[in-house]
């Protein structure tokens, strides 16, 4: 049999009070709908079989469906379910005269509306408002419950009513604002804070709501009246008093506080709830001179007090616990003791101590990140050290602002003095190096390399091309190799393998050195001076000069003998010996060639065998 008169539930209205409603404009009871759809004449049938309602009454499927996902949230609440009483808010029935889902909850006593309390009792017969009136808007008594008195709420009555009716999004501009809470574990806070509100009470199991009446309840939830208005002065009053009434020997907070601050702190810790923990926390940080933190509210303790324990603040400073103790008993850093245990103590770093160790740590890194820093290679870098043309502090690990040896920002320093003083110059790839190459494998003497170094940062060399890094940074190679010995002498001669190689006596390189003849380049071999000859070098002086030594050789003779027979040619660069011998004496070229086109000249008989 279907319903003369039909329609949807209110959003916000109630799952049973849409089946109340339904029956009184059909003139009919509420337990008649289950009997006309062939069930049982019992609530529970109203919402377990939401299709055949719906096919049997003439309704539409989702309706139904909407009131029994109602009915199934109101049993969600347990023993907070109003399932007997019906308070109402008169002027709500006034505009619309229908029963809200909310207002079966027994922890709602207000109306966040109009901002009054909700009445389940009759000012007329003085008997509680039953769910099974047949008149939604009237008392059994026949009084209009729009005549029922209008008490203003609490603040704390509003705050609670509104966040349970807006499923824990709103709290109706109260404070503490408290936003997005899941209503179930706001529940359970409310319970502890009013269950536990005497610190010097002790808790039975008899203590809560003697009933679901708006009165019991209103009674019940009194203690929010003291700690929720003025917030958080309140709050702060009432958990200074709890902390008075402590364990005068408790050195946490779970042994002062008791199963209250262990319900508060399981149900808040990560919630929109956290500001009440947070509170408690505030207060123990003046009020109590145990050790805070100690449990998984860490975090805001060290958030309000600003200081962590010596354990959590090395692993955030990057050193061992040992470590830090050290420097604590060495007064490298700022701390305070608080008791534990009976007898122990704990060190607490302020907050902005840590933030200042990890600041000054941060500018000093490990040899491997200032290599990938600057692009070089270990045996580079230890170079750089060495020649001091960067921060470093080869005993970094006895200072704890010190996080390795290098000083990242010297680094910075020295590419940017290089950068600088960098001049932009035209030259083949051969003709440059770069300062990742100022190695020892390469190089050879480390003294040399360190001076080059040096030189570089002073702008003695300057670059002719920079690249991303400073290892990539190109200096020209005629302007370092002047600091080595190593490259010149690969290329070159020194004066003793010239004169191996050549069969002159090294006397004699020596003295043609000296006398500009023969050029050479000075450089530093193992920090002793050197020179050495070039390729080039050599050529040129062979083009001009050949010595009276390779002349006698070729023709058979000693230079003694020959020199007699060219008394007339001048002789360059010989040595004057102690006895007034000559050594080393040299020939130009083109005398040489003058004399040949003399003897060309002057006939066939120029080519005789020499006698």
């Amino acid at each position: 049999m279907t319903l003369l008169v039909t329609y949807g539930p209110h959003g916000n209205g109630s799952g049973v009070g849409y089946y109340r409603q339904l029956a009184e404009d059909n003139f009919l009871s509420w337990r008649d709908l289950p009997a006309l759809a062939g069930l049982q004449r019992t609530r529970r049938e109203l919402f377990v079989h939401p299709e055949i309602i719906a096919q049997q009454l003439g309704l539409e499927k989702a309706w139904t469906e909407d009131a029994s996902q109602k009915e199934s949230e109101c049993q969600s609440w347990g023993r907070l379910h109003r399932a007997k009483t019906d308070p109402v808010c008169p002027d709500c029935l006034q505009e619309n005269c229908y029963i809200r889902h909310f207002w079966q909850h027994a922890y709602v006593t207000a109306c966040p509306y109009h901002r009054t309390r909700l009445i389940d009792v009759c000012n007329q017969c003085d008997k509680p408002l039953s769910q099974h009136r047949y008149h939604i808007g009237t008392c059994d008594c026949g009084q209009p419950l729009t005549m029922l008195p209008r008490i203003p709420a609490t603040s704390s009555q509003l705050w609670l009513s509104t966040l349970i009716t807006s499923r824990g999004e709103d709290a109706n501009g109260i404070a503490p604002a408290i936003e997005g809470v899941d209503v179930s574990a706001l529940i359970k806070v409310v319970h502890a804070l009013c269950t536990f509100a005497d610190p010097a009470k002790p808790v039975s199991r008899r203590d809560g709501m003697k009933s679901k009446l708006v009165a019991d309840a209103i009674d019940f939830l009194k203690p929010l009246d003291d700690l929720l208005p003025d917030w958080p002065k309140g709050f702060h009053f009432h958990v200074e008093k709890r902390i008075s009434a402590g364990r005068a020997n408790a050195r946490t907070l779970n042994s002062l506080l008791g199963p209250w601050y262990v319900m508060l702190r399981k149900h808040c810790l990560g919630t929109p709830l956290e500001p009440l923990l947070t509170a408690i926390i505030e207060v123990a940080a003046l009020k109590f001179d145990g050790a805070l933190g100690m449990d998984s509210s860490k975090a805001i303790a060290e958030g309000v007090t600003s200081y962590v324990r010596a354990p959590d603040a090395a692993k955030a400073i990057g050193v061992s616990a040992s470590r830090l103790l050290k420097a604590i008993q060495d007064g490298e850093c700022e701390f305070r003791t608080r008791r534990l245990g009976t007898r122990g103590q704990i060190y607490e770093i302020p907050c902005q101590e840590v933030e200042r160790i990890q600041k000054q740590r941060s500018e000093w890194i490990s040899e491997e990140t200032a290599c990938d820093l600057a692009g070089v290679s270990p045996s580079v870098l230890l170079h750089m050290m060495a020649s001091n043309v960067i921060q470093s502090d080869v005993n970094w690990r006895n200072d704890l602002l010190k996080a390795g040896p290098i000083q990242s920002s010297s680094i910075f320093k020295l590419e940017g003095l290089i950068r600088d003083a960098a001049t932009a110059v035209a030259a083949t790839h051969s003709e440059k190096m770069t300062w990742a190459e100022l190695n020892s494998r390469r190089m050879g003497d480390k003294h040399a390399i360190r001076n080059t170094m040096q030189a570089v940062s002073e702008g003695k060399i300057k670059a002719v091309a920079c690249g991303a890094r400073l290892g990539d940074t190109q200096f020209l190679r005629s302007e370092v190799t002047p600091y080595f010995g190593t490259p010149l002498l690969e290329s070159g001669f020194s004066i003793q393998q010239l004169s191996k190689f050549t069969g002159w006596k090294w006397e004699s390189i020596s003295h043609w050195i000296d006398q500009g003849l023969l050029e050479s380049e000075s450089i530093q071999l193992r920090g002793q001076s050197c020179r050495v000859v070039l390729p080039p070098q050599l050529l040129a002086f062979r083009q001009n000069y050949v010595p009276m030594a390779d002349l006698a050789r070729g023709m058979g003779t000693k230079s003694s003998a020959l020199f007699k027979q060219l008394s007339g040619i001048e002789i360059v660069g010989a040595q004057q010996l102690g006895d007034g011998a000559l050594r080393g004496a040299l020939i130009r070229i083109s005398d040489l060639c003058r004399l040949a086109v003399i003897g060309a000249k002057a006939g066939k008989d120029l080519f005789v065998p020499f006698r």
